[in-house]
Protein backbone atom coordinates (compact mmCIF):
# COMPACT_ATOMS: atom_id res chain seq x y z
CA UNK A 1 0.00 0.00 0.00
CA UNK A 2 2.87 2.36 0.80
CA UNK A 3 4.43 1.76 -2.61
CA UNK A 4 1.09 2.36 -4.33
CA UNK A 5 0.64 5.67 -2.50
CA UNK A 6 4.24 6.59 -3.22
CA UNK A 7 3.68 5.96 -6.94
CA UNK A 8 0.51 8.05 -6.95
CA UNK A 9 2.24 10.94 -5.18
CA UNK A 10 5.32 10.87 -7.43
CA UNK A 11 4.06 13.63 -9.78
CA UNK A 12 3.34 15.89 -6.81
CA UNK A 13 6.78 15.20 -5.35
CA UNK A 14 8.40 15.83 -8.76
CA UNK A 15 6.54 19.13 -9.02
CA UNK A 16 7.68 20.14 -5.54
CA UNK A 17 11.26 19.29 -6.46
CA UNK A 18 11.05 21.40 -9.64
CA UNK A 19 9.65 24.32 -7.62
CA UNK A 20 12.41 23.93 -5.03
CA UNK A 21 15.14 23.79 -7.67
CA UNK A 22 13.73 26.83 -9.49
CA UNK A 23 13.41 28.81 -6.27
CA UNK A 24 16.99 28.00 -5.32
CA UNK A 25 18.17 29.13 -8.76
CA UNK A 26 16.24 32.40 -8.54
CA UNK A 27 17.49 33.10 -5.02
CA UNK A 28 21.09 32.41 -6.07
CA UNK A 29 20.76 34.74 -9.06
CA UNK A 30 19.24 37.51 -6.95
CA UNK A 31 21.81 37.09 -4.16
CA UNK A 32 24.68 37.29 -6.63
CA UNK A 33 23.15 40.34 -8.31
CA UNK A 34 22.64 42.19 -5.01
CA UNK A 35 26.17 41.36 -3.93
CA UNK A 36 27.60 42.58 -7.25
CA UNK A 37 25.43 45.70 -7.11
CA UNK A 38 26.57 46.65 -3.60
CA UNK A 39 30.23 46.02 -4.43
CA UNK A 40 30.09 47.93 -7.70
CA UNK A 41 28.22 50.80 -5.99
CA UNK A 42 30.96 51.09 -3.37
CA UNK A 43 33.64 50.99 -6.06
CA UNK A 44 31.78 53.62 -8.03
CA UNK A 45 31.46 55.90 -5.00
CA UNK A 46 35.20 55.63 -4.36
CA UNK A 47 35.92 56.41 -8.00
CA UNK A 48 33.58 59.41 -7.98
CA UNK A 49 35.12 60.86 -4.84
CA UNK A 50 38.56 60.63 -6.45
CA UNK A 51 37.39 62.35 -9.65
CA UNK A 52 38.16 66.06 -9.86
CA UNK A 53 36.41 67.00 -13.08
CA UNK A 54 32.59 67.07 -13.34
CA UNK A 55 32.68 65.80 -16.94
CA UNK A 56 34.79 62.78 -15.94
CA UNK A 57 32.43 62.07 -13.02
CA UNK A 58 29.43 62.28 -15.34
CA UNK A 59 31.04 59.93 -17.87
CA UNK A 60 32.01 57.49 -15.12
CA UNK A 61 28.44 57.54 -13.80
CA UNK A 62 27.00 56.91 -17.28
CA UNK A 63 29.40 53.99 -17.77
CA UNK A 64 28.50 52.61 -14.34
CA UNK A 65 24.77 52.78 -15.09
CA UNK A 66 25.29 50.98 -18.41
CA UNK A 67 27.14 48.20 -16.60
CA UNK A 68 24.38 47.94 -13.97
CA UNK A 69 21.77 47.77 -16.72
CA UNK A 70 23.71 45.03 -18.54
CA UNK A 71 24.01 42.98 -15.34
CA UNK A 72 20.32 43.43 -14.57
CA UNK A 73 19.36 42.37 -18.09
CA UNK A 74 21.60 39.30 -17.83
CA UNK A 75 20.05 38.30 -14.49
CA UNK A 76 16.53 38.84 -15.82
CA UNK A 77 17.27 36.64 -18.85
CA UNK A 78 18.66 33.88 -16.62
CA UNK A 79 15.60 34.12 -14.36
CA UNK A 80 13.25 33.90 -17.34
CA UNK A 81 15.16 30.87 -18.63
CA UNK A 82 14.85 29.17 -15.24
CA UNK A 83 11.11 29.95 -15.05
CA UNK A 84 10.54 28.77 -18.63
CA UNK A 85 12.38 25.55 -17.94
CA UNK A 86 10.33 24.97 -14.79
CA UNK A 87 7.08 25.68 -16.66
CA UNK A 88 8.01 23.16 -19.36
CA UNK A 89 8.88 20.48 -16.81
CA UNK A 90 5.68 21.11 -14.82
CA UNK A 91 3.56 21.06 -17.98
CA UNK A 92 5.10 17.74 -18.97
CA UNK A 93 4.31 16.22 -15.58
CA UNK A 94 0.73 17.51 -15.63
CA UNK A 95 0.12 16.27 -19.17
CA UNK A 96 1.47 12.83 -18.28
CA UNK A 97 -0.65 12.73 -15.12
CA UNK A 98 -3.81 13.68 -17.01
CA UNK A 99 -3.08 11.03 -19.65
CA UNK A 100 -2.49 8.42 -16.94
CA UNK A 101 -5.60 9.51 -15.07
CA UNK A 102 -7.81 9.30 -18.14
CA UNK A 103 -6.76 5.71 -18.74
CA UNK A 104 -7.39 4.62 -15.15
CA UNK A 105 -10.39 2.37 -14.35
CA UNK A 106 -11.69 4.94 -11.86
CA UNK A 107 -11.94 7.58 -14.55
CA UNK A 108 -13.79 5.18 -16.87
CA UNK A 109 -16.33 4.51 -14.10
CA UNK A 110 -16.70 8.22 -13.47
CA UNK A 111 -17.39 8.82 -17.17
CA UNK A 112 -20.15 6.18 -17.10
CA UNK A 113 -21.72 8.01 -14.16
CA UNK A 114 -21.42 11.44 -15.81
CA UNK A 115 -22.98 10.51 -19.20
CA UNK A 116 -26.54 10.18 -17.89
CA UNK A 117 -26.11 13.50 -16.10
CA UNK A 118 -24.97 15.19 -19.32
CA UNK A 119 -28.07 13.97 -21.16
CA UNK A 120 -30.38 15.29 -18.41
CA UNK A 121 -28.72 18.71 -18.55
CA UNK A 122 -29.52 19.03 -22.25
Amino acid sequence: MYEDMKDKMKPVMDMAEINKKTTETLIALQSQYVSDFVNSSLTQMKALTATKEPKAAFEAQVQYLKEVEAKLTDVAEKEMAALTSAREELTSIIEKSVTDMSSSPYFAELQKFMKPMDMKAK
